[in-house]
């Protein structure tokens, strides 16, 4: 399945709501200074504000564009 990625880099994802009953994190790898975060869905405005969400991409953790965007951020 196709996702979208982020990454979080205040280490804080979205948290699970009673509007969406589908899980919307999938997976997060939470590190020292930032948190990498698969979604089933886009992020809100306030989710990206909230968190500090910075958008890497849409597809799959195996995509070059993904690990680009995604070491972009962490170097």
């Amino acid at each position: 399945m196709r996702n979208y990625w982020y990454v979080s880099l205040s280490n804080r994802y979205p948290p699970p709501n009673e509007d969406d009953p589908l899980r919307v994190v999938q997976s997060v790898q939470i590190k020292k200074d930032y948190s990498i975060v698969e979604m089933t869905r886009e992020a809100t405005p306030e989710e990206i504000d909230k968190c500090k969400l910075v958008y890497c991409g849409h597809g799959y953790w195996k995509d070059d564009y993904i690990q680009q965007n995604i070491g972009r951020y962490l170097s």
